[in-house]
C-alpha cells in the first residue's frame, strides 16, 4: 500500500512514511541486522548513554530524545550474532540531522540550542539583517550523533538515514554523503 504510515506514525504526527528505524551504530543492513540480531539486547545494557531502546517489533534501535551517541563502540564489542559489525575507525552510519520549517529560527525567534550542542560544528547560523539568523547544516560534518536532537524546544530536528555516493577526491576514494 503507497503511502501507508504506522499508528504510532499517524499518532505522533509523522507523515513522512519513512519506516526505517534508527538502528544502532555500525548496524548492519536492515535485511542482514533483522537476520543476525537475536533480540538479546546486550547492546541496550552495554550503551552508557542508555540511547538504545526496545523498538517497534521489539529490536534495537535509538531514542534521540534520551541523549546523544558518543559512538564509544560499547554496542558493537557486546554483539556476538553479528548484527552490528566494524571497527571503531570505520563510519558507524549514514545517519545525518535535518531541520524542519517548524524550527524556532526559521520563524523569527532567536534560538541556537541546536549549534551550542553541536560538538563537531555542523549546525551554523547564517546572519540575516533584520531577522533572527537562520540555521544551515554541513551534512559533510554532522556525524549524526543526535547531540543536537534532545535540546531543540519543539522538535525541529530530524536524524534520517542519507543515501551514500562513492566520490574521488586528492586521488583517493572517501565515501561522502550528501
Amino acid at each position: 500500500m503507497a503511502g501507508a504510515i504506522t499508528r504510532t506514525q499517524f499518532l505522533r504526527g509523522d507523515f513522512t512514511n519513512q519506516h526505517a528505524p534508527i538502528r544502532p551504530p555500525w548496524s548492519r543492513g536492515e535485511a542482514l541486522f533483522l537476520e543476525n540480531c537475536t533480540q538479546c539486547f546486550d547492546c541496550l545494557s552495554s550503551c552508557p548513554e542508555k540511547i538504545i531502546i526496545k523498538g517497534e517489533a521489539q529490536y534495537p534501535q535509538i531514542d534521540f530524545a534520551k541523549g546523544e551517541c558518543t559512538f564509544c563502540f560499547k554496542c558493537v564489542q557486546s554483539c556476538e550474532h553479528q548484527a552490528l559489525t566494524g571497527s571503531p575507525e570505520s563510519i558507524p552510519w549514514t545517519i545525518k540531522a535535518s531541520i524542519n520549517k517548524h524550527c524556532l529560527a526559521l520563524n523569527g525567534v532567536h534560538c541556537m540550542g541546536c549549534r551550542d550542542h553541536c560538538e563537531s560544528e555542523a549546525i551554523r547560523f547564517i546572519p540575516k539583517v533584520g531577522q533572527a539568523a537562520y540555521p544551515v547544516i554541513n551534512p559533510l560534518l554532522c556525524s549524526g550523533c543526535g547531540a543536537c536532537f534532545k535540546p531543540c524546544p519543539n522538535q525541529s530536528i530530524k536524524l534520517n538515514y542519507q543515501p551514500t555516493y562513492q566520490t574521488i577526491s586528492d586521488s583517493t576514494l572517501k565515501e561522502t554523503t550528501l
